[in-house]
């Protein structure tokens, strides 16, 4: 997604949004380290609008933070170590449902 993309969507979505539910100001927006989240005019866009409700400052590489981060890893690492390679989308869908559905309920 670009970055221009991405500042319509909050200023159009989630400024009514975060007004809505918090009107005194004192919500709390959390978004990751995506490149277009990160974009200078969407930076500045937050900037604009702390009175309105502020932007949660997140570490770079947190995977600690985001347990949805290690599942991603250990389903690139299993997609990887299968042979042959996906030969289509049809094949990648059907390997990631089936280590999706494989995982264990308790992951270290």
């Amino acid at each position: 997604m670009k970055a221009a993309n991405y500042l319509n969507i909050i200023a159009v979505q989630l400024l009514p949004f975060m007004a809505f539910v918090f009107p005194t100001g004192n919500g709390i927006f959390q978004q990751d380290n995506a490149l277009c989240h990160k974009a200078r005019i969407v930076l500045e866009w937050f900037e604009e609008h702390t009175t309105e409700f502020h932007l949660m400052s997140w570490p770079p590489n947190s995977p600690d933070l985001n347990l949805m981060e290690h599942i991603w890893d250990v389903r690139e690492r299993q997609l990887r170590a299968q042979t042959p390679s996906c030969p289509n989308i049809s094949t990648l869908r059907d390997r990631c449902l089936d280590i999706w559905y494989r995982l264990s309920p308790v992951m270290y």
